[in-house]
């Protein structure tokens, strides 16, 4: 691999893991090579050429992409300053890049098509009313997640609540109901991951929310205590939960650069939420709810599970995504 390659991607994909700097590099070696970007042309004629290459190689959204990616290369702000799509329309069209600019958009750009996400390469994405952070590998947080919120702001029991997250991620959730909900007073996020614990944190700072968030460095399911608070009223998750035999079905986009620690459920799925289910037994009052996304197949296979568990729960209600598949499951402590 050549070194000043490898150099290149990793300026771009800050504290990347080993892994992802080499299968990029992999994929920049094993694809054909891209026609160059002119330093000369107008910034419209860049999108439009980047677009079109990255059309041609099958990449979603391409044309966002390639506004995401002329901005980036025209942003000389630090990481805490979120890059958007539309950045570059803010320069003047005859304005020319630089060879270092083109040659950094080129880097970019091969990048995009070695499936390397759009919110790694940029550093930020937007999660409802916030711009977040985002560092490889953590867990890129998805539309249908901003659903979760809504389910979870809905579901409120009273007043000043105090609720626990299993599994953060960039912090998405519980920095949305944190900034959206007066009604949420505190919420404590067990991470197990420290990259998605430190993302969490920077983000919280970003948004000025440290106060009322408290991060806890841990994993559910094991034999080590974890530092929480006795009780909550409310504990939510958007566990890992795809099914072991559905992994390889992933795109490469998500197999080959996030951390699938944050996607693999087992065998059935269930190897986090059940956990998850028997601490929420111990930290919940009866008539507490644990809320959860989860695969379309969970609403069927796991109500049986719940009988083996120490504390009684029962599904109080299923909603659905904006896809109509069943997605989330509202659980009642008994």
């Amino acid at each position: 691999m050549s070194q000043s390659l490898r150099a290149a991607v990793r300026s771009l994909l800050t504290s990347a893991p080993h892994r992802i700097i080499c299968q990029t590099v992999k994929y920049f070696h094993a694809s054909a090579p891209t026609p160059s970007l002119s330093p000369s042309s107008p910034l419209p004629q860049l999108v439009t050429s980047i677009t079109e290459q990255l059309t041609e190689a099958g990449i979603s959204e391409p044309h966002l992409s390639a506004s995401y990616l002329l901005s980036k290369c025209l942003s000389s702000n630090g990481p805490c300053v979120p890059v958007m799509s539309r950045d570059w329309t803010r320069v003047p069209d005859d304005t020319c890049l630089s060879p270092a600019q083109i040659a950094k958009l080129e880097t970019l750009v091969q990048c995009r098509l070695s499936h390397v996400p759009i919110q790694y390469l940029v550093g930020n994405w937007d999660f409802r009313d916030l711009t977040l952070m985002c560092r490889p590998p953590v867990f890129i947080p998805r539309p249908e997640t901003e659903q979760l919120v809504e389910v979870i702001m809905a579901r409120l029991p009273r007043e000043h609540c105090s609720l626990l997250e299993v599994g953060p991620g960039t912090g998405a959730v519980s920095l949305s109901l944190l900034q959206e909900c007066e009604a949420v007073s505190r919420i404590t996020a067990v991470e197990r991951a420290r990259a998605a614990l430190e993302l969490t944190r920077d983000n919280a700072e970003l948004l000025g929310l440290t106060d009322r968030l408290r991060l806890v460095l841990g994993r559910v399911g094991t034999d080590v205590e974890l530092d929480l608070e006795d009780s909550y009223d409310l504990i939510f998750s958007n566990p890992p939960y795809i099914l072991r035999k559905d992994l390889p079905k992933l795109s490469p986009q998500i197999a080959l650069f996030e951390d699938l620690r944050a996607l693999d459920g087992g065998a059935e799925g269930l190897d986090v939420i059940l956990p998850i289910l028997e601490l929420a037994g111990n930290k919940l009052s009866p008539g507490g709810l644990v809320i959860l996304e989860v695969d379309p197949c969970h609403p069927y296979i796991l109500p049986e599970k719940l009988e083996k568990l120490q504390h009684q729960f029962e599904v109080e209600e299923v909603v659905k995504d904006f896809a109509e598949k069943d997605r989330f499951m509202v659980l009642k402590r008994l």
